[in-house]
Order: C-alpha cells, then structure tokens, then sequence
C-alpha cells in the first residue's frame, strides 16, 4: 500500500465581507497518519495557489487541517531520499512565498498538531488562530540535524522575537524534543488568536472576517525582536555543547539564520541562507544518520519485532518482589500505567514503608501539577498492597522481582513465587546481566519466565530489554510485549546472553576506555574525549550515575562468560572497591578522588593516546562485540542494537545507533569488510 499523500483542498464560501477561500490540508487518513509535505503535497499546494493568484473575487484565504491535525512538517520518508531532500528547501520556499504574497488577508487556523513545516507554513499567513485542542506545535528540525528550512528561522524572530525564537527553535530541539501546548505556543506570539477547540473553524472564519472589513487587526508595534538575545543565545550555545559537545553542526546553523533574521537581515536573502543551509546538512551525515534513528524510535520499535504472534495474558493483577529504590520506582511506573491492583512484597518493613512514601509522593506529585485529579490518585493508592507475605502475591498475572543481582537469592524467590501462582502466571526478572534460563531451571514450569530489563532512572528512560530464555513460551514473551506497551516503554528484544545489549556494550566500551588511563591519559582526559562523539557524558562520569559495584558485577559476569576480551583491568577493581560515590569528588569541584586516581599504573614507557586515538580504541571495541553478537544471534538485526543504545544509553540521534555511526565513519568496513546495516534496512520500517 502507498503513503497517503497530502493534498491541499480548495473550496469557497460567500460572506457579507466577499467570497472566502477554505484551503483544507487532509491526506485522507484519520489523526493516526498526521498530514506531512512531500513532492506530491507541493505540488497539489502549488495548484491550489495557481486557482487562488487567478481569482478576482476573493477577499480572504482560511488555512486549515484535517480534524485533529494541522500538519507536522516534511515527509520524512521523503526526506531520507537525498534528491527530495536537496530540492526541498527550494520547493517549500517558493510555494510558501506566494502564499505569503497572495494580495487578500489570510489566516492560519492551526486546528490540531502542527510542527516543523507546519507551522512554517503557518507563519506565511498574515495571522493565526490557534485551537485549545491543538495538543502540540513545535519546531524539531534541530533534533533530526537540520534547520527549519521553509522561513522558520527567518519569519519566527519577527514575528514572536529572537528569544522565543532561538527557545523554540534550538533549545527544545536539544531538550528532549521539548514541544509547546497550545496556550505557551499562543502566550510566545505563535497565534494572534486563542479560541476554544469546540467553536474554534467558526470563530477564525469571524476573525478573517474581521480582518477584511477592518474591525480587527494585528499590532506587533511593541515587539523589540532582539530583546532578550544574549541571555538566549548563551543559553542555546551552553546547550549545544552539554548535548552535543559541538559533534553536529546544525545547531549553530539555526543561531546563525535566527540572529541573521533578528537583526533586520532581508528575507529574500534570508530564504536563500536557509537552503544552503539546509543542502549543507540534509547531505551530512548527522542528518542522515538522525532521519534512522527517527524511523527506529518512533516507528519500527513501535511494531515491537520478535513480539510472537499469539495473545497476552491479560493483566488484572500485578506485584513486584523487591521494594527498594529500583522496586519502588517499578512499582510506580506499573501503578500508574496499568492502573490495576498492584502488591509490593519485601521482607523489610522499613523498606516497604519508604516504598509507600515513593509511590504515594508521585501520585501527588502528578495532582500538585494539575495532571491528575486527587480522587484518581486515591484510587490508585488504594490499590497497592504492601506486603511481607508471599500470600498476598497470589491471584497476579505478573510477577516482576527486582531484588539484588544473587542467582540463589533470584532462584528462591522464585520457587516461593510459584507456590503462590498459577501455572501461566508470568515471572519476569528485572537482572541486568544473569542469566535468566539458568534463573528458571529449578521451577516446574521455567516456560513462565522471562527477562524485563529496565534502565534506571525508570521514569525517564523508554528502553526495556526483552529477554528470550531457552523455555521461555511465547505466551509469556508475548506478555512481556504487551507489558512495556502498556507501561509506555519501547521493547528490545535478545537472547538470553551476557549483561544482554546495552551492558554488554557499555561495559566493552569502558575497557577501551581504562586502557588509555593504562597508557597515561587522565580520567578528565578520556572523558572528554569520548564526550566528542557527542555523547552526554563520558564513561567515567556514567560510572558514578551506574554506582562503581554495579559496573563491577557487570563486568565479572562477561569475565566469566567470555574470558580474555572482558579480563576485568586490576585498575577497574581496585576503583570499584574503593568505596567511592563515583570517579569524580563533584563537592571538590570535579577532581578525581585521590586513592581512585593512584589505583591506576601506568604502564612503562608508555605514551598518552591523542583524543582521536582515544576515541578509536573505545568505538573499535564496541565494534568488535556489536558484530560478534550480531553474529551469534544474540539479536537478529543491527537496528535493534541500535534501538537499544539510542534509548537506552543515550548514544546520540545524529550518530544514528552504534552500527550506522561505524558504517558512516568507514569503521565497519575497514575492521569487517561489509556494513552493519544494509541499504535495505535502512529503508524499511
């Protein structure tokens, strides 16, 4: 089946003020496939506007969308298709500008979800109306390692100002995607207008109406567009290197193009700024390498591949065994996501209490900022059970144990657990990097078990990995499934190998890293170099977020497993003994705690490694294990490492996952002679 394309609907109605013009943005699909801009999409607008440039009797044109959606910007399918996406910029500055240029008021009636090109095509009118229903605008072509090339850069800083403008366009890019809801989007100067969802088409056509009779209009007279640019822009640029450590480009593009505009630059020359601007980047490899990472988080991971093709065990009852600080934050996230009666089991008051304090403190967090009525807070406290019993446990249909990483601690809880459970019952583990087969062979029924990896801190970050033991039934990974689609989690799923993807990686990633520390380099030094990739932090700095033992029984688990290449350094453990929060002393300023930094030798006349040597010797080893795990199935594609890393470790969108980033640096090919992933991959969904 093809992709609905994005026509632009023409109709006319006549009012007491003249005839007005309806230009409807619809695809023909509902809300689910939002409208977006391809070559088809400019090409029906530019029919459109031949109509409108011809017409003599018209006085007024309304913009609008499809029920729920205005339009969310470039067709991204499109767009990893460098022949469009070179030719874009060009294509949508033309179209719009004659819409701009159109000799009747004209009126953007954003109705529903309207980003990137949409809104671009938006700010083209002479004014906006903007819906309470909206749900969200934004501009997030920074995030993909590209400007807003259709006027965003350009006519954004005239119309709200440049601090709006550098806000929107370049920090909530790199904040996470950050987007607006309605009423900040119409408090910044997006819309001139704000009505109410339920009457919104009428009261916009009343406002072209206005417009044209000249009963209302739009003063922007106050605006000082450059109020407010140092604080933004030092803002945005202590953003980018936090974010990025300056490894992309298109940040700095965007300042560039906003401060041009700011400053009183001419639009025409403005426009012309964006599309090189813009062929620069579509034609790198960040962008590229983002347009993937965007296809592999928001779309493949989403058909949740290897999900086996039989029904779930519904749930109706949870519990998690293990109430500690990851316990409470599972328990939670289960509370909140299933909303069905939950048990936490510890054999520790004292922690079951501080378990209570967690969960009920974010229920109202949630009501203290409005996004939670008290009576569902309530409810939902009144359905936790906190327990020492295992018989409280009986009657769930999901089991999750998050004690410590023990397999005879995980194994009796397990034993204890189907004493009190039915026979397809689901127990999944949350280890990090045991065994789960190994975790179920003492139990009648191991086909129950399965691995459920979270990452930590558990609100925040969307990845889980799926484990898949030998007996595993696909009843009970199909549950697992269907578990992290209800808990707003994107699944990954691997068989049941050491420390699974993201560990696995990491921990091979930190050995490349302590061998330069081997040969000379500082903790401070490795850090930074590694942060160049543009990675949010360096390897050392992550040690002291994972906790120094944690790493540690990480690693001495792939020791044991795979010998020589995970040969646990005596730096590396005499570190993780050391008793430290971490690596560095933050109340000292940053420096490296004494006794960690003299528990490492250098080796003899050895030479400290150059930044980019440095870089070379962590990526090749974690190039080396991607493709042996790649070859022993412990995934079945390059793209599900990639998933993993992206969501789970924090690898950057603009290097694409581990395996795209090695195959665009030549990396894949120089150390295996063939890619990671294929063109065909690539392509696909």
């Amino acid at each position: 089946m093809s992709d609905p394309v994005t026509r632009f609907h023409l109709t006319y109605a006549d009012r007491p003020v003249g005839r007005l013009a309806l230009l409807t943005m619809d695809n023909g699909e509902d809300h689910k496939k939002p409208n977006v801009f391809g070559p088809a999409a400019f090409e029906s607008l530019s029919d459109a506007l031949d109509e409108l440039e011809a017409a003599e009797d018209v006085a007024g044109l309304l913009l609008t969308g499809k029920p729920f959606i205005f339009a969310v910007g470039a067709d991204l399918k499109a767009f990893s298709q460098l022949d469009f996406a070179l030719q874009a910029g060009k294509l949508g500055h033309d179209a719009f500008a004659r819409l701009q240029a159109l000799p009747f008021p004209s009126v953007a009636a954003i109705n529903g979800a309207c980003m990137g090109g949409g809104l671009e095509i938006a700010l083209h009118c002479d004014a906006r109306t903007l819906s309470t229903g909206a749900q969200v605008l934004a501009f997030p072509e920074v995030f993909l390692n590209i400007v807003p090339g259709w006027g965003g850069t350009q006519l954004a800083p005239r119309i709200v100002g440049v601090k709006d403008a550098i806000e929107t366009i370049v920090t909530n890019p790199l904040n996470n995607n950050q987007t607006m809801r309605p009423k900040e989007a119409f408090e910044r100067g997006y819309a001139d207008r704000f009505f109410d969802s339920a009457t919104f088409l009428d009261d916009s056509v009343a406002f072209l109406e206005g417009l044209i009779s000249g009963e209302e209009t739009i003063d922007r007279s106050g605006l000082d567009v450059m109020e407010g640019f140092e604080e933004a822009r030092n803002n945005a640029l202590g953003m980018i290197e936090g974010k990025t450590a300056g490894a992309t480009p298109a940040p700095h593009k965007a300042l560039e193009l906003i401060e041009f505009a700011a400053r009183g630059g001419d639009l025409a020359e403005g426009r012309v700024k964006e599309q090189e601007a813009l062929t620069e980047l579509v034609s790198g490899r960040h962008a590229q390498a983002s347009v993937y990472s965007f296809n592999l988080t928001q779309q493949r991971v989403k058909k949740q591949p290897g999900k086996p093709d039989v029904p779930a065990r519904r749930i109706r009852r949870a519990a998690i065994v293990g109430a500690g600080l990851m316990g409470a934050q599972l328990g939670s996230l289960h509370l909140q996501r299933l909303e069905v009666p939950l048990v936490m089991k510890d054999i520790d008051e004292g922690v079951l209490e501080r378990c209570r304090e967690h969960i009920e403190g974010e229920l109202d967090k949630r009501v203290a900022k409005g996004r939670m009525k008290p009576g569902k807070a309530g409810f939902l406290k009144s359905l936790v059970t906190y327990t020492t019993s295992y018989d409280d446990v009986a009657g769930a249909d999901w089991v999750m144990e998050a004690v410590l990483e023990r397999m005879d601690l995980k194994q009796a809880i397990f034993a204890d657990l189907e004493a009190v459970l039915d026979e397809q019952a689901v127990i999944a583990t949350n280890t990090s990097s045991l065994s789960v087969t190994e975790m179920a062979t003492k139990l009648a029924h191991p086909e129950r078990v399965v691995g459920f990896h979270f990452f930590n801190p558990v609100a925040v970050l969307p990845l889980v990995e799926v484990i898949r033991p030998e007996k595993v039934s696909d009843e009970a990974l199909s549950t697992a499934f269907e578990v992290a689609k209800q808990l707003k989690k994107s699944a990954v799923l691997c068989t049941d190998a050491p420390a699974f993807i993201v560990n696995r990686l990491l921990t091979r990633f930190l050995g490349g890293s302590i061998a330069a520390l081997r040969q000379g380099n500082s903790f401070q030094e490795v850090d930074d170099a590694i942060r160049r990739l543009g990675l949010p932090m360096g390897p050392f700095v992550l040690l002291g977020l994972v906790g120094l033992q944690v790493a540690l029984h990480t690693a001495e688990t792939l020791e044991d497993a795979f010998g020589e290449r995970f040969a646990i350094d005596p730096a590396f453990r005499g570190i993780a003994d050391s008793g430290r929060p971490g690596i560095y002393d933050w109340e000292a300023g940053g420096e490296v705690y004494p006794d960690i930094a003299a528990a490492v030798e250098v080796e003899e006349g050895a030479t400290p490694l150059s930044a980019d040597e440095i870089r070379a010797m962590a990526v090749e080893a974690v190039a080396d294990e991607a493709r042996r795990m790649l070859d022993d199935g412990v995934v079945a594609d390059a793209r599900d490492i990639d998933t993993a890393m992206l969501l789970g470790a924090g690898w950057p969108f603009f290097n694409g996952g581990i395996c795209m980033y090695l195959d665009q640096t030549g990396v894949s090919e120089r150390l295996f002679g063939r890619p990671f992933v294929t063109d065909k991959d690539h392509g696909r969904g």
